[in-house]
């Protein structure tokens, strides 16, 4: 049993991250992306200004957000599903890099309480993220093989 945690202790970031992640530009709309999260069945996409990382919005933001609406008119809640993305979204996130190592991720993951975390490599940009699902899916590959 020892020698099956050092095989975790050697997995990096890159090794079970979601490469190329779908991201939104800021000026999109909230209802543009709480459609687009329900869609695709995700809980946080990577916000990008020309490719660069600026930014994150996550299904608690947006239901968040929307909680405060749900006893006006429809007319208001017309106006807040067209709120652009940047002014609910979370900036300057926490990021990894994809030569972190995979425990350095579930640690951040669990002491900050989120649920994903864009990947950035300082040349290419954002080139994934980092979610708990992913590790979950690690950790359940894993003990499948045993």
């Amino acid at each position: 049993m020892a020698t099956n945690v050092g095989t975790y202790n050697r997995l990096k970031v890159v090794d079970v991250m979601t490469k190329n992640p779908l991201t939104v530009i800021a000026s999109e709309t909230v209802g543009q992306v709480d459609e687009m999260m329900s869609e695709h069945k995700i809980r946080q996409l990577p916000v990008v200004n020309c490719g660069e990382l600026v930014g994150i919005v996550t299904d608690r933001d947006i239901r968040s957000f929307l909680s405060g609406w749900r006893t006006e008119s429809q007319e208001e809640r017309e106006k807040a599903l067209s709120t652009k993305v940047r002014d609910i979204m979370t900036t300057g996130p926490i990021t990894l890099s994809p030569d972190d190592s995979l425990q350095e991720a579930v640690e951040l993951l669990i002491d900050e309480k989120i649920g994903g975390i864009p990947v950035v490599d300082e040349v290419e940009g954002l080139v994934g993220i980092v979610t708990y699902v992913d590790a979950l899916r690690c950790f359940l590959n894993r003990l499948q093989e045993e």
